[in-house]
């Protein structure tokens, strides 16, 4: 299985995640933004996530940990598909100050994001303030292109926070949890179904590669 792309440590494989993910080694942590399947895009389609959640379960070591932010819609039946095969640990309020996204009650300033683990977590967060305050669309830190990007420095957050050796991200999207592990030094690997947002992550990792 060739790689998309493939430098220092940091790997792209272009194609449907079911197809990809049983062909890698087994990965320390999975942090992902995935679909939130309300249908506003291609991407954003239904698909059988729960065979998709299992399969990321099986390449995940015992006591990995899983960090996803799965959107507000329809949260229940989410966090139900990945508490039936993952081991729920915590909740992590994301509060974005400068957030216009109007929801249900008004403007919504705040994401969820959910920690699982396979089994017993070898890595637990060291310090951490459960409610992170990160805002949105600051000049570099948010990426033009794909419709749900999130902040390099909310991805940093995240990885500083779980320490591991390898970050998997099976909805790779832009890329922004690759850019975010090439700061840090970390090896990471993305699954991307769409050629052009491997497009942008490569363009995006082969910036960071520019001396400053």
């Amino acid at each position: 299985m060739k790689p998309y792309y493939n430098h220092k440590g940091i790997q792209i494989y272009l194609g449907d995640c079911r197809d990809i993910l049983p062909e890698l080694e087994p990965v320390d942590l999975v942090l992902t933004d995935p679909p939130y399947g309300v249908l506003k895009a291609e991407w954003d389609s239904k698909f059988p996530i729960g065979e998709i959640w299992k399969q990321v379960h099986t390449v995940l070591k015992k006591g990995g940990n899983l960090i996803v932010i799965p959107g507000e819609h329809d949260l229940p039946n989410k966090i139900g598909i990945i508490s039936n095969i993952f081991n729920y640990q915590w909740v992590i309020p994301w509060y974005k100050p400068n957030a216009m996204q109007f929801g249900k009650t008004g403007y919504s300033k705040h994401s969820l994001i959910w920690w699982f683990s396979s089994g017993e977590p070898n890595e637990k967060p060291s310090k951490m303030i459960d409610i992170i305050s990160i805002p949105m669309g600051l000049n570099e830190d948010r990426h033009p292109g794909h419709p749900c990007p999130k902040p390099v420095s909310l991805m940093k957050h995240l990885l500083i926070n779980f320490a591991s050796d390898t970050v998997l991200d099976p909805f790779m999207g832009s890329g922004t949890t690759l850019v975010a592990a090439k700061q840090l030094g970390r090896k990471a690997i993305g699954i991307e179904i769409e050629e052009k947002y491997c497009e942008i992550a490569v363009r995006r990792l082969s910036q960071e590669m520019l001396p400053f």
